[in-house]
């Protein structure tokens, strides 16, 4: 069950992107990232979470990996997490929270550091790219 919704939401990002004129890998069976996805400007590896609750928590280990990929591979790290009946919310591994081996993401915070969907593919600027212009 975890894995097919895993899966489906890992299939709706990959929409998404693609919709927006990313080409798009999904690596099934994640052994380094969920996506990779570039538009010949932005390049993207990213893990991707879901719940139905209010908080997960990531493995350090996979934040780590995901990292270490990103940066051989010349794209941004991002974990994408999609509450379910919330939305979806994206984050750089430097946003997220440790708690204890785990980083801790509660939809309280990703309302308040989490970036949208807009802002990671460059439609949209977040406030701090706003403020950093002026």
């Amino acid at each position: 069950m975890r894995y097919r919704k895993g899966a489906s939401a890992e299939r709706e990002l990959i929409k998404m992107l693609e919709k927006e004129g990313f080409a798009v890998i999904r690596s099934a069976g994640s052994k380094k990232v969920d996506i990779v996805a570039g538009n010949g400007k932005l390049y993207f590896c990213i893990e991707v979470k879901s719940t139905k609750g209010e908080k997960l928590y990531v493995n350090a280990e996979d934040v780590d990996k995901l990292m270490n990929f990103a940066e051989k591979f010349g794209g941004k790290a991002i974990i994408a997490v999609k509450f379910i009946s919330n939305g979806w919310y994206f984050f750089y591994p430097n946003q997220l929270t440790k708690s204890g081996k785990n980083y801790k993401i509660s939809l309280r915070d990703a309302r308040y550091k989490g970036l949208r969907f807009d802002e990671i593919v460059g439609k949209q600027m977040s406030l701090d790219e706003v403020i950093k212009r002026e």
